[in-house]
C-alpha cells in the first residue's frame, strides 16, 4: 500500500520538540503482532526511551542504546491492541522533553470496544485528494505538563528518579528536610544519595552497576521518619488526552497479505519466545540468589578493621559482637535518635556528623532490629574511618554488615522504603 493512502483527520495544534532530530519508523502503518522498528537520532543522550501509548495507558516500549546520537530499536506489539492512532514517545533520561509521533495501528482480527477507526476501501489509490493523502507523520507538543528536574545532559551511568510522600504521619517535610538513597543489596557497597528537585522528587545518578540487580530506596528526614518513596518507571506513560480518529483508506489484498505474514511470524517466534521467558526466568532466580562478589577494596582501599564473624560464632546476636569484640563502635543518642558511631582515637571530627551503618549495602536507619539480629548470619563487619561524602551529606566513617548470603537474609526492611529488583542498562 502507498503510504498515501494514509490519512490523518484531526484538528490539532502540532509543534516540534528539542529533543530528538529525527524519529524514523519503519512502516507507515501497523498490524498488531508486527514489529515496530524505530531509528533515532539525539544528540548528548547514551540511552533513549521509545514507548507506545493511548489514552489508558502504556501498550509497549523498549530502551535503545545511542552511540553518536544514533540508535536503532524494536518494539514488539501486542497482538491484542485495538485499532486506531497511538502516541510514540522517545525521549532520554537526561532531558524532560518528548518527541512524539502518531502511529497507526490496525487490528484485522481481533474487534475491541476501544477501536477508533474508519475503513475505507479503495481500488485506486492515486485519486485521492491531496488532504487525504496527508501521511500520519506530525510530531505533537514535547511534554509540558512535567517540568526537567535536569540542568545539564546525560552523563555515563544510569539516572533514576523517586517519587517520595512528603505529608506523612501530619507532618509536611521540605526538599531541604529529605534525605533520599538508593542501594544496591550484596557484598559490596553501591550507595548512592540523591537530589531533590522538589520536595517530592528525588534524582539519583548511579553508576558502575549493570543487570539485573536488588535494590532499596529509602528517604530519612532529620527526625528519624521513614518517607514512603517508590521509583519513577522510566516507561511512565505520556497519556493523550485524545486521539484523533483514524481513517483507513486500505487495499484488502495488502491488510490480508501482511496479516498473513504477521501470524507466520508469531507462529515461528513463538519456540523462541517460551525457550527466551525460561532462560529470562532461571538468569532472574540466578541473579537474585548470586549477589556480587565480596569485594574488601570497594573504596580502592581496604577498610581500617575487618572482622570475619566464622571466628565468633559463640555470640546470638550483632550487640554481643560489637560489645565483646569490635572496636571504635559506640551506641550514642544525635538529635534525639540512638546511632552507631565509629570513633578512633586520630579522629577530630564534628561529633554531631552521623556514621553511615549498612547491612548488605541498605542504610540502617533504626539500629534496634540490627543490634538484635542473629551474629551467625553475618559474614563480615567492616569499618572505613575517615570522612566520606554521598550526595550533599558528609559521613564520620561507614560501619558495613555483609551477611553470607548478601540478600538481608530475615533482616526486617525499614518501613516505607521500596524494595525491588530493576535492569540497569
Amino acid at each position: 500500500m502507498n503510504k498515501k493512502a494514509l490519512s490523518l483527520i484531526a484538528a490539532m495544534a502540532l509543534a516540534l520538540s528539542t529533543f530528538a532530530a529525527n524519529i524514523k519508523t519503519d512502516r507507515s502503518w501497523y498490524l498488531a503482532g508486527e514489529a515496530m522498528q524505530i531509528s533515532i537520532s539525539a544528540e548528548k543522550a547514551l540511552i533513549a526511551y521509545a514507548e507506545l501509548c493511548d489514552t489508558h495507558g502504556l501498550a509497549a516500549g523498549t530502551k535503545i542504546s545511542l552511540h553518536s546520537g544514533e540508535g536503532t530499536g524494536i518494539i514488539e506489539l501486542p497482538k491484542d491492541l485495538h485499532s486506531g492512532y497511538y502516541v510514540l514517545s522517545v525521549y532520554s533520561r537526561g532531558n524532560a522533553d518528548v518527541t512524539q509521533q502518531l502511529v497507526a495501528v490496525i487490528n484485522p482480527l481481533q474487534r475491541s470496544k476501544d477501536d477508533d477507526i474508519k475503513w475505507v476501501q479503495i481500488a485506486h489509490p492515486d485519486s485521492l485528494s491531496h488532504a487525504e493523502a496527508t501521511p500520519a507523520t506530525y510530531l505533537l507538543s514535547p511534554r509540558s505538563s512535567l517540568p526537567s528536574p535536569f540542568s545539564s545532559p546525560e552523563v555515563e551511568g544510569h539516572v533514576i528518579r523517586a517519587r517520595i510522600q512528603n505529608i506523612y504521619d501530619g507532618h509536611s517535610f521540605k526538599a531541604s528536610e529529605i534525605r533520599p538513597s538508593l542501594s544496591i543489596i550484596g557484598k559490596q557497597i553501591h550507595y548512592f544519595e540523591g537530589k531533590m528537585m522538589n520536595d517530592s522528587t528525588a534524582v539519583f545518578h548511579t553508576f558502575g552497576i549493570h543487570g539485573k540487580q536488588p535494590l532499596v530506596l529509602s528517604a530519612t528526614t532529620a527526625t528519624g521518619k521513614n518517607l514512603p518513596i517508590e521509583m519513577i518507571s522510566p516507561f511512565a506513560a505520556l497519556l493523550p488526552k485524545k486521539l484523533p480518529h483514524l481513517v483507513f483508506h486500505y487495499k484488502r489484498s495488502e491488510v490480508e497479505a501482511r496479516s498473513i505474514d504477521m501470524q507466520r511470524r508469531q507462529i515461528a517466534i513463538a519456540p523462541a519466545k517460551r525457550e527466551q521467558k525460561i532462560g529470562d526466568d532461571a538468569r532472574d532466580t540466578a541473579e537474585e540468589v548470586q549477589p556480587l562478589d565480596y569485594d574488601p577494596k570497594v573504596f580502592g582501599t581496604e577498610p581500617d578493621l575487618s572482622y570475619n564473624l566464622d571466628q565468633y560464632r559463640q555470640f546470638h546476636t550483632v550487640n554481643e559482637v560489637l560489645i565483646e569484640y569490635v572496636l571504635y563502635v559506640k551506641k550514642t543518642t544525635i538529635n534525639g535518635i540512638p546511632r552507631l558511631i565509629v570513633r578512633r582515637e586520630q579522629d577530630n571530627f564534628n561529633s554531631l556528623l552521623p556514621t553511615l551503618v549498612l547491612i548488605d549495602g541498605m542504610p540502617v536507619n533504626n539500629i534496634d532490629p540490627l543490634l538484635n539480629y542473629d551474629a551467625r548470619r553475618v559474614n563480615y563487619i567492616n569499618i572505613y574511618g575517615g570522612q566520606y561524602i554521598f550526595g550533599n551529606d558528609i559521613y564520620n566513617g561507614i560501619l558495613s554488615f555483609i551477611t553470607r548470603s548478601g540478600r538481608l537474609t530475615n533482616y526486617p526492611t525499614e518501613p516505607n522504603t521500596q524494595y525491588l529488583v530493576y535492569e540497569f542498562p
